[in-house]
C-alpha cells in the first residue's frame, strides 16, 4: 500500500471553473482555498488571496465539481478493504454501504478518518432485513424477518448496533413490513432498500421508506407489441426489470414525488440483466482489482444461466429501453434520483462504474447537469448534510478537478485531474499508486511467498 497523501493545512486551487450542479451557470476563474478538512474560501482569482503557506494548484482550463457519491455499494466483500482506494482514485469521495458486517465497515471508516487508509466517507446499514434465509455460501449478513415479532427484534438489533440506517430486502410480508416502518419511525431511523411484493411502490413511499433501490416493483408501460416480446423474458429479467402493463404510471410517480421518496435506479445493473452477460470476466480491466474469491462471489450473486435463448435477449433489450423510460418518467414527475452502481457487481468496479451509471441517466433523458446532481447535491439532500455536495466556504473539502467540462459531456467525469478527499490531495501520481496497490492486493501470492528458511 503506498503512503497516503499528506493532509496539508492549506491548499489553493487557482484559476479553475467551478461547476455547481444546482447552478445554471459555471463560475469561471475561481480560487478555492482549502484549510485542513474544509473549504475556507471560494471566489474570483483576481480578488481571493492565496495564503503564503498554501500548496498552489494552477487549474487554469480545468473544472471542479463536488466530490462524487455512489449511493449503492457493498464494501464488506472479499478483498473489500483493498478496493476502497479505487473510489478515491476515480473521484468518489462518499458511498452508502447497503449491507455488511458493521464491525468490518466501521473499521474501514475509522481507518479512513485516521488517514491510514485512502477511502470514501461511508454511510452504513449493517446486516439487512430479509424474509427468508440466504445461502450461507454468499456470506451476506442478514436478519430474517418472518412476522411482527421478528421484525421488532431485527429493527432493534440494527438500531442498537449503531448502524446509520435500516435496509429492507426481499420476501418480507406485508405485516412485517408495516412493523419495520413503524419501528423505524418510532426510533427516528431512516429505512431504505428494496421494494418487493406484496409491498407496492406506492405503499413503500407512504410508509416512509426513504429510498427505493434498483427499480424493483416498478412496472413498465408497454404497447401490445412490446408486451408480446417481454413475455419471453427469463424470471430473473422479470424480477429485476419488471413486467408490462398498459396502465399509466403517472399516478405512481406522483405518489413518490408527493412523499419525497428517492429512487436509485442502478441502470448499470439493469443493463447487466438485460444482456445476461457477466460484466466482469477474468482478465478484463475490472477483474485485475478483484481477488478470485470476489470473482466467485460476483458470479454466485448474479446466477446467470449458461445459455440464454435469443427471445430472452430480445426481451431484455425491450425491458432496458422501458427502464430508461421509467427513469425519464420519474425525473419529469419530480422524483429525486440517486446515482448508485451496486459495486462491486457493476462493470468498471468501484469508482469507475459510476461513470457508466451517469451515462445511462443521460440516455434516460436527464441533462448532464441533472445527472451530476444525482451523485452530488441529491446525496447531500438525502443525507440532510449541508456541508456535502457543494463547493462553498465551510463545506467539507471533497472536490474533483476534471480536465474537461462534465456539463458538455457527462463522460468527462472520468477525466480526473486531481481529487481532494477530506482535505487530502491526490494528484495523478498518487491516484496511479492507489490503483497499482489495489491491483497488487488482488494478485495471487507467488507459490513460495511467506515461506521461511530453517534458521528464521
Amino acid at each position: 500500500m503506498p503512503a497516503l497523501s499528506v493532509l496539508l493545512q492549506v491548499v489553493a486551487i487557482t484559476h479553475v471553473t467551478v461547476v455547481d450542479p444546482d447552478r445554471a451557470r459555471p463560475r469561471r476563474d475561481q480560487t478555492i482555498v482549502v484549510r485542513g478538512t474544509h473549504i475556507d474560501a471560494v471566489g474570483p482569482s483576481a480578488s481571493t488571496p492565496v495564503p503564503r503557506d498554501a500548496r498552489v494548484v494552477n487549474a487554469a482550463g480545468k473544472f471542479v465539481i463536488p466530490g462524487l457519491w455512489d449511493m449503492h455499494v457493498h464494501t464488506d466483500v472479499p478483498g473489500g478493504r483493498a478496493l476502497l482506494p479505487l473510489y478515491i482514485a476515480h473521484g468518489v469521495t462518499g458511498v452508502r454501504d447497503m449491507n455488511g458486517r458493521l464491525e468490518v465497515v466501521r473499521g474501514f471508516q475509522r481507518e479512513v478518518a485516521a488517514g491510514t487508509l485512502a477511502g470514501p466517507r461511508l454511510v452504513v446499514s449493517g446486516p439487512f432485513l430479509v424474509g427468508r434465509p440466504l445461502p450461507p455460501a454468499l456470506g451476506i449478513p442478514h436478519y430474517v424477518v418472518r412476522d411482527s415479532a421478528s421484525a421488532v427484534t431485527a429493527v432493534t438489533a440494527v438500531a442498537t448496533s449503531g448502524a446509520d440506517f435500516i435496509k429492507v430486502h426481499n420476501g418480507i410480508s406485508a405485516e412485517a413490513y408495516r412493523v419495520i416502518a413503524a419501528e423505524a419511525r418510532r426510533r427516528n431511523m431512516v429505512f431504505a432498500g428494496h421494494v418487493a411484493p406484496p409491498t407496492t411502490v406506492e405503499e413503500a413511499a407512504a410508509a416512509g421508506q426513504r429510498s427505493q433501490e434498483h427499480l424493483y416493483a416498478f412496472m413498465n408501460r408497454c404497447a401490445r407489441a412490446d408486451s408480446a416480446v417481454v413475455a419471453a423474458a427469463l424470471p430473473i429479467q422479470q424480477f429485476v426489470m419488471g413486467t408490462c402493463t398498459s396502465a399509466s404510471r403517472t399516478g405512481v410517480y406522483a405518489a413518490l414525488a408527493k412523499h419525497r421518496t428517492w429512487v436509485t435506479p442502478t441502470l448499470i445493473v439493469q443493463e447487466l440483466v438485460a444482456t445476461m452477460r457477466p460484466t466482469i470476466v477474468a482478465g478484463d480491466r475490472t477483474a485485475q482489482f478483484y481477488t478470485d474469491s470476489l470473482m466467485q462471489r460476483v458470479a454466485m450473486e448474479m446466477e446467470l444461466p449458461a445459455a440464454v435463448p435469443p427471445s430472452a435477449l430480445a426481451a431484455g433489450a425491450v425491458l432496458f429501453r422501458k427502464r430508461l423510460e421509467v427513469v425519464r418518467g420519474l425525473h419529469l414527475a419530480g422524483v429525486p434520483l440517486l446515482g448508485g452502481t451496486d459495486s462491486p457487481l457493476a462493470a468498471g468496479g468501484p469508482g469507475m462504474s459510476l461513470v457508466g451509471e451517469l451515462r445511462h441517466l443521460v440516455a434516460a433523458g436527464l441533462s448532464p447537469r441533472e445527472a451530476l446532481r444525482t451523485v452530488t447535491t441529491e446525496p447531500a439532500r438525502y443525507l440532510a448534510a449541508d456541508s456535502l455536495g457543494t463547493v462553498a466556504p465551510r463545506a467539507v473539502a471533497d472536490l474533483v478537478v476534471l480536465d474537461a467540462d462534465p456539463v458538455v459531456d457527462i463522460g468527462n467525469v472520468a477525466r480526473v485531474h486531481l481529487v481532494v478527499a477530506n482535505g487530502r490531495v491526490y494528484d495523478r501520481s498518487a491516484r496511479a499508486a492507489l490503483k497499482a496497490a489495489a491491483q497488487k492486493a488482488a494478485s495471487p501470492a507467488p507459490p513460495n511467498a511467506g515461506r521461511r528458511g530453517k534458521g528464521q
